[in-house]
């Protein structure tokens, strides 16, 4: 049995926790969590290409493709083809998504103010840091 807790494990298990709090708590609406989070990440990257997003978040091209007809259906998104590349889509947000995009990052503050309650500002600051610099060293 191992002594300590591995930094990936707990990375990871933070992670998990915080997904399912905040699918928990975000309410009953019509969209599926994959749904909302392919909202999220548009709204983070407004004209991002679908090939893009597909790896973003690490899913198949033809799982975004099925998920994007969803939200266009629903009037959420809008892809344009891309001024670079004639076969390429970029995603943008339509004024529709707005109110979902507003409950997420009011929701996403209400659980990171818990979850992060107990700690100074200074320790708040050096989590933070930490994390920035971990993420970079991944990104090389």
């Amino acid at each position: 049995m191992l002594a300590k807790p591995r930094f990936g494990f707990l990375i990871a298990d933070v992670y998990r926790l915080l997904r399912r709090t905040f699918q928990s708590e975000r309410g009953d609406h019509s969209l599926t969590q994959a749904q909302s989070r392919v909202l999220v990440y548009i709204a983070r990257s407004q004209g991002i290409r679908q090939v893009e997003l597909a790896e973003v978040l690490e899913i198949k091209p033809i799982t975004l493709t099925r998920l994007l007809d969803q939200l266009e259906a629903l009037g959420l998104i809008e892809r344009r083809k891309s001024p670079i590349d004639r076969r390429a889509f970029q995603l943008y947000l339509r004024p529709a998504a707005e109110p979902y995009i507003a409950m997420f990052e009011q929701l996403s503050e209400s659980i990171t103010a818990r979850v992060l309650d107990g700690l100074s500002d200074d320790e708040i600051a050096v989590l933070m840091k930490a994390l920035t610099h971990i993420r970079e060293r991944l990104l090389v």
